[in-house]
Parts: structure tokens; C-alpha cells; sequence
């Protein structure tokens, strides 16, 4: 079931959620459409089934980035058995989830994307792991979350794997992964999921039965999401106005698209969705990785938790997982504490043996 609360009143409170979830009727599953024209880079076209602007001035785009991201999904996974990847789906996703978070800051700089395909595959890797290094830094919460996506790199990683690794970075970024998700504006980042069709496409049919999972179609989530915040397009109702400090929660996440989508509405209400409580849970590892991944691609705020678990037997799930952040936060801290120490001690030293060095 698809279940969305957008509307748990934390005023005072910044720190422990309390969700009241509504439920809603079941997704339908998401559908291949036809692969869409190409377009220039960075480009997000509106269409004419686009909605009129809203009251940021700027239409919402809805089929081309949505087409995009499926048409992605298929050629990586596609490239990903043809080059028989193995059956560790979290490869390529890590391998695709890594390159969202990439931003290009200046589109006339170089090309980022032609330098990471002229990359070789040991070059991919190391790149890959300074990546989730990096964003470990500042948020060691949903890293930590989204592990099983990149923990296989902490592992030598054979020739066969490495293969099959940069053809799935080359297949994603000739795709055209980038103009969906490398933009500096985040509500351009945020007009499509483009994990949910790379898990989608990889998992086979009778996996994704066995889990219940049926990600709900981008444009159903716009709708209900729009619905939730009080505004429904073209009838004119105000309801409700989320107000600053709400809590956004979903407890079936998948990979957040429920809370994509409302992230969007509040963009094109003025709002920033920093400036509101995010949780997702769900039961699948690889789900709740994505979510995690995605909520710093959509840059959702500081104040996200992501739980992985069943939020029907575990009530308490975005509180065991604020427990968790709190202590990846901690280790962070101790680590980068002792790396501190340890650079300064090796400057120490090296300062004192130029100092007693006879060409001193």
C-alpha cells in the first residue's frame, strides 16, 4: 500500500517525528513508454500535456523527464546482463546512484561526462569511491543507509566486475543521466526519479511480486502529493498550506517518490522543502538505499531519516533510524577527529625534519 502523511504538525520539535500515516489505494505498476527525441544538454522540455505555470511562474515538466529515466532504466540494466554483471543488482544501482550525485556547477565548463567516459575502468572506481567518500563527510546518515550500494567497492574489484561497471556508467551518462540530474538547480534535479526505473528494470517480475513493491507513476505521486498539500490544480482550493516545520512522511517509500513529488509542489508554492521534516521507511534494503541517495539529490534538507523496515510491525522505525543517524553522525566525527590528529602529527614531523635536515 501506498501510504503518505503530509501533514504531522512538528512545530517546536526538530528532532523526533511523530507520523500519523493516511492510507492510500494501491499504485499500479510502472509502465515502459516509447523512448523520447533527444534533446540538447541540461535540457528539460515542457510538452503540451504539461500543467500551466504555477505560482512560482514555472510549468512542472512531466513526460520527457519521466520517459527519460525509463528509457535509462532499461539500457543499464540491458548493458548490465549483456556484459553478465552478476546477480548483485546493487552494483549498477551504486554505480548509477553515484553519478546523481554528481552536479555539473558550471554548464560551460568542461564536459564532465566526456571525461568520466574517457575514464579507464580502475579510474571509474577510484572516482566512485571518492564519491561516496565525499558525501559520507556530510551526511554520514544517509550514506550509511544507502551502504549496500556502495560497500562492494571497499572490495578489490575484479576485471569481469570492472567491465561491467564502466559500461553501465557509460550506458547511463550517453543516456543522458546527466540532463536529468546533474543540474545546480534542485528543482530541475528533482523533476524525475531516475533510480526507481534502474531497480525496476533490474529486479525480475517475480522479485518485485514477492516484495510487494509497485512504484507509484510519477504523475499519479504529482497528484496525490498536490492533493495532499491542499492545492488542487485547476479547481482552486486551498485547504490546507503546508506550513514551515511540517513532517513529510511516507511509511512505503520505495525510493521516494511520493516525497519527490511533494518537494516539487512546495518548490512551486516558494517553499524550501529544507525547511520541513522528511522520513521514508521500507522493508527493501536496495529501496530504502535509493531513498536515501535520492533525498540528497532532490536536496531535501537536512532533517531527512530514512528507515529500512517494516513500518506495519515496527511503529517506532523513524525513531530507530534517528537513533542510527545520530550514531553515524558521532563516528563521523571520531573519525574525522583522528584523521585531524593524524595529519597535524605527520605535519609535526615533517616540519622537524626540515628543520634538522643539514640543508636546513
Amino acid at each position: 500500500m501506498t501510504q503518505l502523511d503530509l501533514f504531522a504538525d512538528l512545530a517546536g520539535r526538530t528532532a523526533d517525528p511523530e507520523p500519523v500515516p493516511a492510507t492510500f489505494a494501491a499504485s499500479p505498476k510502472v509502465r515502459a513508454t516509447p523512448p523520447p527525441p533527444r534533446h540538447p544538454k541540461h535540457s528539460l522540455s515542457t510538452t503540451a500535456e504539461s500543467p500551466a505555470p504555477r505560482r512560482s511562474g514555472r510549468p512542472r515538466p512531466v513526460r520527457e523527464p519521466h520517459r527519460r529515466a525509463i528509457e535509462i532504466g532499461e539500457a543499464v540494466a540491458e548493458r548490465w546482463h549483456n556484459r553478465h554483471g552478476g546477480t548483485a543488482m546493487e552494483v549498477p544501482i551504486g554505480v548509477v546512484a553515484a553519478l546523481c550525485l554528481i552536479k555539473e556547477k558550471d554548464p560551460n565548463g568542461p564536459d564532465l561526462k566526456a571525461q568520466i567516459l574517457a575514464q579507464d575502468g580502475a579510474q571509474l572506481i577510484a572516482m566512485l569511491r571518492e564519491i561516496w567518500s565525499l558525501h559520507w563527510v556530510h551526511r554520514p546518515d544517509l550514506i550509511d543507509r544507502a551502504r549496500i550500494l556502495h560497500e562492494w567497492l571497499n572490495d578489490e574489484v575484479d576485471e569481469h566486475r570492472m567491465h561491467a561497471v564502466r559500461a553501465v556508467a557509460q550506458t547511463a551518462l550517453q543516456r543522458g543521466l546527466f540532463d536529468l540530474t546533474a543540474h545546480e538547480d534542485p528543482y530541475l534535479r528533482s523533476a524525475t526519479d531516475a533510480l526507481s526505473p534502474v531497480m525496476t528494470c533490474l529486479r525480475s517480475h517475480g522479485a518485485r511480486q514477492g516484495l510487494g513493491e509497485y512504484h507509484t507513476p510519477p504523475p499519479i505521486a504529482d497528484a496525490i502529493a498536490e492533493a495532499n498539500l491542499g492545492h488542487i490544480a485547476g479547481l482552486g482550493l486551498n485547504l490546507r498550506e503546508p506550513k514551515e516545520g511540517y513532517h513529510i512522511h511516507d511509511p512505503c517509500a520505495g525510493s521516494g517518490g511520493m516525497p519527490r513529488s511533494a518537494a516539487q509542489s512546495l518548490r512551486e508554492r516558494g517553499k524550501d522543502p529544507a525547511a520541513y521534516q522528511w522520513s521514508m521507511v521500507d522493508i527493501d534494503p536496495i529501496a530504502a538505499a535509493c531513498a536515501a541517495v535520492n533525498a540528497i539529490v532532490w536536496a531535501l534538507g537536512p532533517r531527512v531519516t530514512v528507515a529500512c523496515a517494516d513500518s506495519l510491525a515496527n511503529p517506532n522505525a523513524v525513531e530507530d533510524a534517528m537513533k542510527e543517524a545520530r550514531a553515524a553522525f558521532e563516528r563521523r566525527d571520531e573519525v574525522l577527529g583522528k584523521a585531524r590528529i593524524i595529519a597535524a602529527i605527520r605535519r609535526t614531523q615533517q616540519l622537524m625534519e626540515q628543520a634538522l635536515s643539514p640543508a636546513a
